[in-house]
């Protein structure tokens, strides 16, 4: 009996068992400006490993350090308020310097995603269009970013 000889090309998506989860990387990196990183971080995440990337472990690492980093910038400019005894307008400015720090992270992921992506779309993969995931996480947004504990500055800080 003969086996049908197959080829595999290095840069070219395994199959996964989520792969009927795949969207283009686009629909994260407009999650995160309109419904925040609490959805597009996990949602780059699950698309990475969806596709089988060859840098999927890569796109894990940026995903958590881009966590780390608000977290850290988030310390370090409220220290910096702190001790240059800043005014309170100073604050949304600030802020801007964590939005600039999660849109790189995003843009970063999504950039390293779009390869691997196109060549799933180029093979014939299934592709899902994700505008609901991202409408539904625009309506959410304002739920997610209200908590019932202290810290909610911080809290919408690194979700939001």
């Amino acid at each position: 009996m003969a086996r049908e000889a197959s080829y595999r090309i290095l840069d070219e998506p395994g199959p996964s068992a989520l792969a009927h989860l795949i969207v283009h990387p686009m629909w994260p990196l407009l999650s995160i400006m309109f419904a925040g990183a609490w959805l597009a971080v996990p949602w780059f995440v699950l698309n990475s490993f969806a596709l089988g990337s060859h840098t999927r472990f890569k796109e894990l690492g940026v995903a958590a350090g881009g966590v780390l980093g608000v977290l850290a910038l988030a310390f370090g400019l409220g220290l910096i308020h702190t001790l240059l005894k800043l005014p309170e307008g100073a604050i949304p400015y600030l802020r801007v310097l964590v939005i600039l720090w999660k849109l790189s992270v995003a843009y970063w992921l999504f950039d390293l995603q779009k390869h691997t992506f196109s060549l799933h779309e180029y093979f014939g993969g299934a592709v899902r269009n994700g505008m609901l995931v991202v409408g539904v996480g625009y309506l959410l947004r304002g739920s997610v970013l209200k908590v019932p504990f202290g810290g909610a500055g911080l809290w919408q800080l690194v979700v939001g």
